[in-house]
């Protein structure tokens, strides 16, 4: 019993060597295609096979579509083609995870941002996307630990557009918030989707029955570069400060910020006013505390 006993400790450490070589092995080639990715621009023109470090197989794969120029890509094709295996290897990480949990803090190339709860379940991955023009699109891959596997809850190209309560930009920061009945997790962030406009947003959920419950959400869509949408984690109160313009309406609006801020534009009507929402969490959700607007123009 003894020596079946030792081979088994045997058995196990080989195997966990081995995982934790081919996780750094994946990690490897992931920063590989970060660096790759790196070099690429939409507004460049064409990326040799060998420039992209291509095999064989997806040479072939190109093979009598407009993408290819001799032994090139067009710059579009070059960054889809390395976008599909950055989130290829994203998604082998998780599955080597799911097997033996390992760190991923620190461990990946800067050109790729990565966050997670304090918990150690809840994982965004971000990548700039290079899709070209004034909106700085992202694509944003979610991952949740649920026992011991971790399952895929969101990757912009796939479930955009199909009413996920995610952002398909992705997420600039993750924060745990633990309650006497569950753990929040509070996602914030924000994109320029266009030269003057900037686009701010913050979201409290919690996993439920097999699915993420939204508590709380909030965004400001502006024109101003010092729009602030600030959560203190110290005394947990989310404070928000931005001026109205015609991306934002006319209006402040603190509490019903899901409401369509439409009003007519008359020629009376108050151009600008300054607006501040404080929000502070109660133990389950945020609630208004104080809310306030400053006229700064009229017509």
């Amino acid at each position: 019993m003894k020596g079946c006993f030792t081979i088994l400790i045997s058995f196990y450490s080989i195997f966990c060597v081995s995982q934790n070589k081919l996780a750094q092995q994946t990690i490897d080639q992931l920063n590989e295609q970060l660096k790759i990715y790196e070099t690429l621009t939409p507004y460049g023109d064409l990326y040799s096979f060998k420039d992209l470090k291509l095999s064989k197989s997806d040479i072939t794969s190109f093979k009598n579509t407009d993408d290819v120029i001799n032994d090139s890509l067009q710059a579009y094709a070059a960054i889809e083609t390395i976008q599909h295996k950055i989130i290829t290897l994203i998604n082998v990480i998780f599955i080597l995870k799911s097997t033996e949990d390992f760190d991923l803090t620190d461990k990946l190339y800067d050109v790729i941002s990565y966050h997670k709860s304090d918990d150690d379940k809840l994982h965004n991955l971000v990548l700039y996307a290079k899709s070209g023009g004034s909106y700085q699109s992202r694509i944003s891959v979610i991952y949740y630990k649920e026992n011991t596997k971790y399952q895929k809850v969101y990757e912009t190209y796939i479930d955009e557009g199909d009413g996920s309560l995610f952002h398909p930009d992705g997420y600039d920061s993750i924060k745990t918030l633990n309650t006497s009945t569950k753990v929040k997790y509070l996602l914030q962030g924000s994109v320029k989707t266009c030269g003057m406009c900037f686009y701010n947003y913050i979201l409290l959920i919690h996993h439920n029955d097999n699915a993420f419950k939204v508590d709380f959400s909030y965004a400001t869509d502006s024109r101003s570069y010092d729009t602030i949408l600030d959560y203190n984690d110290s005394n947990k109160t989310i404070t928000i400060n931005y001026q109205t313009d015609d991306l934002s309406g006319p209006d402040c609006f603190c509490e019903n910020n899901n409401k369509a801020n439409t009003k007519n534009i008359v020629d009376d009507i108050i151009l600008e006013k300054k607006c501040k929402c404080l929000f502070k969490f109660n133990g389950e959700t945020f609630v208004l505390k104080e809310e306030s607007e400053t006229i700064l123009k009229r017509n």
